[in-house]
């Protein structure tokens, strides 16, 4: 009995230590451009991990177009992704970028190949093991 719990507590040693650490910020707050119009919206929802915020896409004065992501807050995790998709199953996708913070406020900007309306779901993805955390879906 002795020898299997020695052995039970060095596997669990092992399978806690092979956890990657996040390597995305805590927080981060961006500012954005004062005069701005809002093309669509959605509120995140919980997937794997705990997710809440909004994720807008807006315009600015210059017809700039940004993925704004407010008041957002989820689980840190490695290679945490935010994604455009049509699905909750990213795929297909277009990738906006590596997630910038797991709280906070921060914005990205699209180029023209970004299809918001046809991929109308913001995905925060973990690419390393294939995990939603959490989407919003934008209307």
């Amino acid at each position: 009995m002795r020898k299997l719990i020695i052995s039970f507590s060095a596997t669990l040693f092992f399978f806690a230590s092979c956890k990657k650490e996040s390597s995305t910020p805590a927080v981060i707050n961006d500012p954005l451009p004062v005069t701005i119009t809002t093309l669509a919206s959605g509120s995140f929802v919980t997937g794997a991990h705990a997710s809440s915020g909004t994720a807008k896409i807006v315009k600015d004065a210059a017809n700039k177009i940004y993925l704004v992501v407010e008041n957002f807050k989820t689980d840190g995790g490695p290679d945490l992704r935010i994604w455009l998709s049509p699905n909750n199953n990213a795929s297909p996708y277009q990738e906006v970028g590596l997630l910038k913070a797991t709280s906070g406020k921060f914005s990205y900007e699209l180029d023209a190949t970004f299809n918001y309306i046809t991929n109308n779901r913001v995905l925060i993805w973990c690419k390393q093991f294939s995990v939603l955390f959490g989407y919003a879906v934008l209307q």
